[in-house]
């Protein structure tokens, strides 16, 4: 049989357990720890830490991470696993954390371009801030088409379900009493079509509340930490055939200054033709 008669598929997938830059009281690159890529052709990828440490600014136990690519023997379904995660994190002895777990799975369909989506798996365990336990509440069905177990007829972007609860997840973060004025400039355009039509994707977080949150701090997933910075919690990025999902991003700004992300994982395949 001649095989490129046959559909076939692009994998494209990548994890980040944990990178950052730092440029305050010093500069340095906190180069990726155990990331992976999945090769185009699928299969499996995986690699690990056994520890980090970056002077006192961010430590952490093991870090690993995780890629799969395969055909479903029995559906023809095109399927890639995305794991990220990170083990005894501390930051600054601000932020600390047991587990932070990223997981993505996303199955293309053997006829049609328009995923499933799945973010189950995805948690923090023993979340702690500035002292202050934090227990974020997930939506794990956030990327579900409204059509359940069935492929969706066009991209998550466009989903009225989804596009609903983004937008009132926007409403909520820029709407809030006490919200900073720079919330609105990052996360009020999605409230707007001509703004998602704009940038070609979508900003979202698969975390509704921070509960345990002291009053006044948290705005939807987004955490602000007096003499720390702000912290975003489950943030998504969706356009129409990719999706990034990072656990934590933050944005030190006065004990120390830089970005550092956490549990980040990715996913863009592509069927052929």
């Amino acid at each position: 049989m001649n095989a490129t008669t046959k559909r076939t598929f692009h994998y494209h997938a990548d994890a980040s357990p944990l990178g950052g830059h730092i440029t305050h009281p010093f500069e340095k690159v906190l180069h990726t720890q155990a990331s992976t890529s999945l090769a185009q052709a699928g299969g499996h990828a995986e690699s690990r830490i056994d520890s980090f440490q970056m002077d006192n600014t961010v430590t952490s136990g093991p870090a690993y991470s995780h890629a799969t690519g395969v055909k479903n023997k029995t559906t023809g379904a095109w399927t890639t696993l995305v794991s990220s995660v990170v083990e005894n994190l501390n930051v600054l002895e601000v932020l600390t954390a047991d587990r932070i777990v990223s997981k993505l799975h996303v199955e293309y369909p053997p006829e049609g371009y328009h995923p499933k989506i799945s973010i189950v798996g995805s948690k923090f365990v023993n979340l702690r801030v500035a002292g202050v336990s934090i227990d974020p509440v997930l939506d794990i069905d956030l990327l579900t088409s409204q059509a359940k177990g069935e492929f969706p007829d066009g991209p998550l972007t466009e989903e009225k379900g989804f596009i609903g609860k983004v937008t009132s997840q926007s409403k909520r973060i820029t709407e809030a009493k006490g919200a900073p004025q720079w919330l609105a400039g990052r996360h009020g355009w999605v409230k707007s079509p001509e703004g998602r039509k704009k940038k070609g994707y979508v900003l979202c977080s698969l975390v509704n509340e921070l509960p345990g949150a002291k009053p006044g701090t948290a705005f939807g997933h987004v955490l602000h930490v007096p003499g720390f910075g702000n912290i975003f919690f489950g943030e998504l990025i969706i356009a129409q055939n990719s999706y990034r999902l990072t656990m934590m991003r933050i944005e030190m700004g006065c004990l120390a200054e830089g970005n550092v992300s956490v549990a980040s994982a990715f996913s863009n395949g592509s069927g052929m033709p």
